[in-house]
Parts: C-alpha cells; sequence; structure tokens
C-alpha cells in the first residue's frame, strides 16, 4: 500500500528545505547580507523565522552577537516598514493575498483595544509580525509608533536569542536569559488579554 503525500507533510518537507537552505547561507561569507535580506524578508511574507540563522551565525562568531542581533533587528525593522506600507496602500488586498483574512478579523479586533502596543507584541513574541504590521498600516497605527515599538520589541527579542546562544556554557546565565525571555512573552500576553 503506498500513501499519497499530503498537504500538510508536502508543505511541512518544504519548510524543513527552506530551513536548511538558510542554515546552510549563515555558514557562508556572505552570511550577515543573507541575514539582512531574510530579516527584512521574513517581517513582510517569508514564512521561516529569522531566529535560526542567527543562531548559527551567533555561534559560529560569538563575539559578534550584538552586531548580528542589531542587524537583525534593523532590518526587520525595515521589512516591518515596508509592511506597514504594504498594509497602509493596499490593505485587505495584501491581507487576502496571505491567505490570512481570519486572522486579520482576530487582529482588528486586538488593534481597536490595544493600538500599538499590538505591535510591540507582535515584535517579541510568536505572534506573526508581518500581520500585525500589515494589519497596523491598514488600520491606521502611526508609522513613528510601528518603528519604534518595533525596534524596541524585535531588538529585545534578537538581542535575548542572541544572548542565550553566546552564553550556552554558562548555564546560570543562560538559564536566567531563557527565563527572562519567557517572563516577557507572559508579560506581552496578559498585556493584551481581555
Amino acid at each position: 500500500m503506498t500513501v499519497t503525500p499530503t498537504l500538510f507533510s508536502r508543505l511541512s518537507a518544504q519548510m524543513l528545505a527552506w530551513n536548511r537552505w538558510m542554515l546552510d547561507l549563515a555558514r557562508r561569507k556572505t552570511a550577515v547580507a543573507w541575514l539582512a535580506f531574510f530579516s527584512f524578508i521574513e517581517s513582510i511574507f517569508f514564512p521561516i523565522p529569522v531566529d535560526p540563522m542567527l543562531a548559527v551565525m551567533v555561534a559560529a562568531r560569538p563575539n559578534r552577537f550584538v552586531f548580528l542581533a542589531m542587524i537583525t533587528t534593523i532590518f526587520s525593522t525595515l521589512g516591518g516598514v515596508a509592511g506597514w506600507y504594504l498594509g497602509h496602500e493596499m490593505g485587505l488586498v495584501v491581507i487576502e493575498w496571505l491567505g490570512k483574512t481570519h486572522e486579520f478579523e482576530v487582529v482588528r479586533a486586538a488593534f481597536a483595544a490595544h493600538g500599538w502596543m499590538l505591535i510591540m507584541m507582535g515584535a517579541f513574541t510568536p505572534l506573526p509580525y508581518k500581520i500585525t504590521v500589515i494589519s497596523g498600516g491598514f488600520l491606521g497605527v502611526g508609522l513613528w509608533p510601528l518603528i519604534i515599538a518595533s525596534l524596541l520589541g524585535r531588538g529585545c527579542r534578537f538581542l535575548l536569542v542572541a544572548a542565550i546562544i553566546r552564553t550556552r556554557a554558562n548555564r546560570p546565565l543562560a538559564t536566567a536569559l531563557v527565563t527572562l525571555l519567557l517572563m516577557l512573552v507572559g508579560f506581552f500576553w496578559w498585556m493584551v488579554s481581555p
């Protein structure tokens, strides 16, 4: 009996292939440029988070962890600005193109209640950042609040991820950083929960 691959298994295999490709790029001399590129497009449409690539690069270059986290933050924020612009100019067309209509309705209700704080949460937590910035543009969140929230949220997230990888040999410090990361995620979820 042969088993026909399901759509989920094909998508899962494709995601794993993209992840392996990104990790291979992280080992090249042009890795910083690739990190900047993926940080930018991940904030608009790319489905793979940039965190694994950042982690591999920090593991290979532990003394440059702050630089790598800042590159990731800056280009992710620039991608967020591009996503905001898409939402501001094209709005619902982009949301439908991404196939995220249901998620958009959930985000619309949350924006009505929480405004730019949701951008900060999307920048820091596993909530899809691309959905929050596109929705923020469409729903009228200002550009400067978006930039500030993105720099703070993405900066904290990527700096913590880089610091955790950098200090992984120092168990007490790495544990403290992971705890801080989880507490901040919990704080943001608490801030916007009903």
